[in-house]
């Protein structure tokens, strides 16, 4: 049979490219043909899928800071025949750049991530497509603006340094006139990535949905909040645009000052590979993440792949979920064209959760070689 391998990265553990290659050197090994394709929906990976996809793209070191203001070599990737740069926020402003421990989005900043867009800005690139998953902050992207000349000011009239959550009700007006001029002046296009559409602020909100996955504490939620608030109330009216909220508020910021489009991450990716054409010649489709939920099937990756897949010509359902854990309790998949799911770690309880994270390539190799197809 004629596979199609598009897994989505096991967050921390696994990239996507490993995944799709053990599928692939396992599967052939049962005499199966099998393609992959790299993925991501804006967060970490997504330069790696882009290089992958794309062959007239290259890397461009960079020296830029991590969320702590730690000195780090980062790296985007540059199209010169199409003049377009593709950036990874997760790759200056991550939170996979520091340790657990040193999370704290009343002091992290995306300042780093902006240092990227303005190397790129610099080297005279027209067009400039962000991914902005995976981030350690929740700055609103201040720290990205003042790396790319927006100074914050406070009631002394003195531009506030390191900007970040903790020192947002010490400013008192904001001059973004150099940052219009760099912008402007330039003419570029500001594309946007990302799988989140939250709005800024609320329940559903940067603060309190992802801050604590960042080293936000219960009892300080209503302040990082409430900091929040009063840094977009100078630009209030953004704040319920979709995906304002993603990346710690990033999105606010980009929709704000830079009037960029959005675009989901995995849509972008599977248009840019023609994934409705090519995926007709295939018998089955095998995709995934870390994690399977019902979430997983309300928009994710998983979902917009299975969406995308037709039946074949007999009714079978073509796609094959592969995952670390599955959470996925008393659904119909028959109802999302999924044929099975296989996950790691299973009812039988051979492997546990650590074993699986300890060991991720060792346990999914033998997940595929003895259970799928």
């Amino acid at each position: 049979m004629k596979v199609l391998s598009i897994i989505d990265s096991f967050k921390g553990t696994i990239t996507s490219k490993q995944l799709n290659e053990i599928v692939k050197e396992e599967l052939e090994k049962k005499g199966h043909i099998v393609d992959c394709i790299t993925i991501a929906d804006g967060g970490d990976g997504f330069c790696e899928a882009i290089a992958d996809i794309l062959e007239n793209v290259k890397y461009k070191k960079v020296r830029v800071y991590n969320p702590l203001f730690q000195e780090i070599e980062s790296e985007y990737l540059v199209d010169e025949v199409n003049n377009t740069a593709y950036i990874e926020l997760a790759k200056a402003s991550g939170i996979n750049l520091i340790k657990k421990e040193e999370l704290n989005p009343y002091i992290t900043s995306t300042y780093g991530f902006g240092q990227l867009i303005d190397d790129a800005i610099n080297s005279n690139i027209k067009r400039i497509i962000v991914g902005i998953g995976g981030s350690a902050t929740n700055d609103g992207g201040s720290g990205m603006l003042e790396a790319l000349g927006v100074k914050f000011l406070d009631a002394n009239n003195q531009v506030i340094k390191h900007i970040s959550n903790n020192r947002f009700k010490d400013i008192k007006s904001i001059d973004a006139k150099k940052f219009y001029e760099k912008i402007n002046n330039k003419g570029i296009e500001f594309i946007t990535l990302s799988d989140v559409s939250n709005p800024l602020l609320g329940e559903t909100g940067a603060t309190y949905i992802f801050s604590p996955q960042k080293g936000a504490k219960k009892e300080s939620l209503s302040e990082l909040e409430d900091n929040m608030r009063y840094f977009s109330s100078f630009k209030k009216e953004y704040r319920d645009y979709k995906g304002s909220g993603a990346a710690g508020g990033v999105g606010y910021a980009l929709h704000a000052y830079f009037n960029a489009k959005f675009y989901p991450g995995i849509d972008y990716i599977l248009d840019l590979v023609s994934f409705d054409k090519i995926v007709k010649k295939y018998d089955y489709v095998i995709t995934g993440e870390g994690k399977v939920d019902i979430q997983s099937l309300l928009g994710k990756v998983i979902f917009k792949i299975s969406s995308r897949c037709p039946k074949s010509n007999n009714n079978q359902k073509k796609v094959i979920i592969v995952c670390a854990i599955n959470d996925l309790k008393d659904i119909d998949l028959d109802k999302y064209n999924i044929e099975n799911v296989y996950s790691i770690i299973n009812d039988k309880k051979e492997i546990t959760i650590e074993e699986s994270i300890n060991n991720p390539i060792k346990y999914f190799r033998k997940m595929i070689e003895k259970e799928v197809l």
